[in-house]
């Protein structure tokens, strides 16, 4: 074989290692976004109003998958049940007709929650703790340790959805493995007050930013 062959070889095999270098990393990189999407942080666009003024429509919120869901936590979760949550909310897989939703946690698992006449056909919402037994108010803080302002949650008997009729004596209990969720945006938001706790089978996670 004559030198010129020989180095034409030569650069025919160096390209080719090249290009397999290459195509090996850009596999791995895929599988380490795929997984960190899937199992451990994903991202979601704003789509409403509701959590305004914490979060904007059109706004991109990362969230944790492994986030402690307390009370003052804010979660994104499905609105009906998902075959495949983690693959759907990384990807939009198997999702079918069910909707991405980000609001507040204002009650956890057992505790109760009920309505305080406060004048003028207008009610409060009252929470108690579960493990206390005690009236707790609502002081949300954000990631920066900052309190969250929120306007109270007043409502009218046409408003209270599931809450109406509830009292201290007999209040609204949060189901086991359930959360009770509202959002920011007290007066524009469809939340638990319409369709009850929502299990943490459909929680993707907490919000990080």
């Amino acid at each position: 074989m004559s030198i010129a062959k020989e180095n034409g070889t030569g650069r025919r095999k160096t390209v080719l290692r090249v290009i397999n270098i290459c195509l090996t990393a850009v596999i791995v990189l895929l599988l380490c976004f795929a997984v960190l999407k899937i199992f451990f942080i994903t991202w979601v666009t704003v789509e409403q109003t509701s959590m305004y003024p914490t979060y904007e429509d059109g706004e991109t919120v990362f969230v944790n998958r492994h986030g402690d869901i307390a009370r003052g936590t804010v979660i994104v979760f499905y609105d009906s049940d998902v075959s495949a949550p983690q693959l759907a909310s990384a990807f939009g897989l198997f999702s079918g007709d069910a909707r991405l939703l980000i609001k507040r946690v204002v009650a956890t698992e057992g505790d109760r929650l009920w309505l305080e006449e406060i004048g003028n056909g207008e009610y409060a919402i009252r929470i108690g703790c579960a493990d206390t037994e005690n009236t707790i108010g609502e002081e949300y803080f954000d990631a920066d340790g900052d309190r969250v302002e929120l306007a109270p949650i007043t409502l009218s008997p046409d408003t209270a959805g599931v809450l109406y009729n509830a009292t201290r004596w007999d209040p609204y209990v949060v189901g086991e493995d359930h959360v009770f969720v509202i959002g920011d945006n007290r007066n524009g938001s469809i939340d638990s007050r319409e369709f009850g706790d929502v299990p943490l089978s459909r929680v993707v996670g907490t919000a990080l930013n």
